[in-house]
């Protein structure tokens, strides 16, 4: 309840502060797992997109980011944690392969995942290429992924600062996607990317920004986590 009710509050001062321009909330199912599938160009997307959507969403995150022991360091983590944060340590393959099975297990509890299938935030305001990851994940589950376009929320809190700026941004969901015509087919990867690259073909719609058909360069700053990705 504590959690419900700090969310909220959070959810109503960021629409008042902010006034983001948000659609299709309504894609989000009122029930059972899905999957959201955004694209990434600020630190806090993840927050924004889990106050704003109208039930919790979970994202990775980087478990190193709990270690501190003091007063600060608690609360972030209390918050953190009411925002959905699943930590893990993302160390190489064997993080990436953690990460998966979290996320497996959020959606098998019938949650929300959110992820960034860009792996990192993009450089420059353009939507890059996804990792196949959003590809496996749809399929193994079967939950239905809504793709989220984002805008502007790389002036919300521009790469490598750590302070806010109040300014509008958009945010907008598109309609479910499912792929029962590859189902149990995960393990092929050409399959995978199929999927991916249709997901954010969506995305890269929604948000209204140019594409790249190439990996985004992992160049975030190191005192900042990726989220999601």
């Amino acid at each position: 309840m504590f959690r419900s009710m700090l969310r909220a509050v959070l959810a109503l001062l960021l629409r008042l502060v902010f006034r983001p321009r948000i659609s299709g909330l309504g894609n989000i199912p009122a029930s059972g797992p899905c999957i959201i599938a955004a694209n990434h160009l600020s630190f806090c997307d993840h927050v924004l997109i889990s106050l704003m959507a109208n039930r919790p969403v979970w994202f990775i995150g980087k478990a190193e980011r709990l270690d501190g022991t003091g007063l600060q360091d608690r609360l972030r983590a209390k918050l953190l944690f009411t925002l959905g944060f699943v930590p893990v340590k993302r160390d190489g393959g064997a993080g990436g392969v953690d990460a998966l099975n979290r996320a497996e297990e959020v959606l098998r509890e019938g949650r929300i995942f959110g992820i960034h299938p860009e792996g990192t935030r993009s450089p420059d305001g353009r939507v890059y290429r996804g990792r196949a990851g959003v590809g496996w994940l749809a399929l193994a589950t079967g939950a239905p992924v809504i793709p989220c376009g984002l805008a502007g929320t790389d002036r919300v809190q521009p790469l490598g600062r750590l302070m806010w700026r109040v300014t509008r941004f958009d945010m907008h969901f598109g309609l479910p996607m499912t792929f029962p015509e590859f189902a149990g087919r995960e393990g092929d990867y050409k399959v995978r990317r199929l999927v991916t690259d249709s997901v954010m073909e969506q995305v890269h719609t929604l948000a209204g920004l140019d594409y790249v058909h190439r990996y985004a360069p992992r160049s975030t700053p190191p005192a900042e986590a990726t989220a999601g990705g």
